[in-house]
């Protein structure tokens, strides 16, 4: 990723700028190119700043923990600002997604701020360092917990906007960073629309995209979680149109679904997958049942475990139904899943589909 270009303090922002390049149709949109979904649509903007919002346990930080460790395994430096956990646990938890100790190590830079970054002479010197390197993510783990550190009056929108300028939209402008805040929803859903907690002003200093999370099946040792991603806002509106239908209640679309397999001892697989259709969206009851039928019999007529891509191939549907198809019958015990080779999870059919299990519930 080539680094967006810094802007000197000292460079007048009053002047005039030159408007060549948007005359002439040269200057490009920004273009997302982090948080790749299975069918590679990405989600992140470089050099924006972005929102994962959700209720407790929606696994917020999971989520930016798994982006962080498919990063740095590529070899992207990422800055992770933590102000509610420690090095320790999220170090581990690193680990456990999969990410090598010796790019940890080159890559991951790890900060825990306990004080303004203005407070001292010595906060200043390390923010304006901080502010000197180049990332590819930037994550601030703990909105509300960096707010009590700043001073900051979740309700003022004049204070919050000050913060999106002082702390996110400079990491974004300076080190070209996606950045992405991790924050809280209110617990009530009724008037939640896309908001974090606390003042309006939170959406208006992103530059690059909102997520909600909401959880589809909860996460834990020996579980698979699977948590959806709703787009409430797209300022360059690149995400958007890779998005599923629109939910009129509070203006958002689900556009990927984050799913956690702690099924392996000690290791947790991740991936990004497609947003559901529009009717695994409306009911709990739904399941693509003929899909589920298919999948089982390729894997029947294989005989030996398969991947994800060998079982699509031999499906007639949608990649999101025939994800979801797998899904249901790995959630019903019709299949179980076993790590591959070059990070692939394979397979095994356990009990022929269709059962008993089944009977009753509507069908595609």
């Amino acid at each position: 990723m080539t680094q967006q270009a810094e802007t000197p303090e000292d460079l007048p922002t009053w002047a005039p700028m030159d408007l060549r390049s948007d005359l002439d149709g040269t200057r490009q949109a920004p273009q997302p190119t982090y948080m790749e979904r299975d069918d590679g649509v990405c989600l992140g903007y470089p050099g924006l700043v972005h929102a994962l919002n959700g209720e407790s346990e929606s696994m917020k930080s999971m989520v930016a923990q798994a982006e962080s460790a498919r990063s740095i395994n590529e070899g992207v430096d990422v800055l992770y600002i933590d102000c509610e956990s420690d090095s320790g646990a999220v170090v581990g938890r690193l680990l456990m997604l999969g990410a090598q100790p010796t790019r940890i190590r080159d890559h991951f830079h790890y900060v825990r701020p306990q004080l303004h970054p203005n407070g001292t002479t010595q906060e200043r010197i390390a923010f304006r360092s901080l502010l000197q390197g180049t990332y590819g993510l930037a994550i601030i783990d703990g909105v509300t917990e960096m707010f009590a550190i700043l001073g900051v009056k979740s309700m003022d929108n004049d204070e919050v906007t000050a913060f999106g300028r002082m702390v996110p939209r400079k990491i974004a402008d300076f080190t070209g960073a996606a950045v992405f805040l991790i924050d809280h929803v209110t617990k009530s859903e009724e008037g939640r629309g896309r908001f974090a907690i606390g003042a309006q002003a939170k959406l208006s200093y992103l530059t690059g995209a909102a997520y909600g999370l909401e959880v589809i099946e909860p996460g834990g040792v020996g579980m698979i979680g699977r948590i959806a991603l709703r787009v409430g806002k797209d300022r360059p509106g690149q995400v958007r149109p890779h998005a599923g239908p629109w939910r009129k209640s509070d203006r958002t679309q689900e556009i990927a679904v984050a799913v956690f397999d702690s099924t392996e001892p000690g290791k947790i697989h991740y991936r990004l997958e497609t947003p559901r259709n529009g009717e695994q969206n409306a009911g709990a009851d739904w399941q693509p049942t003929a899909v589920m039928e298919q999948a089982s019999q390729a894997l029947q007529d294989a005989g030996k475990p398969l991947s994800y891509r060998a079982i699509s191939a031999c499906v007639r549907g949608k990649q999101t139904t025939i994800r979801a198809a797998i899904d249901e019958l790995i959630r019903l015990g019709h299949i179980t899943v076993t790590p591959g080779p070059r990070n692939s999870t394979l397979h095994q059919l356990i009990n022929p589909y269709p059962g008993e299990t089944l009977t009753g519930l509507k069908a595609v």
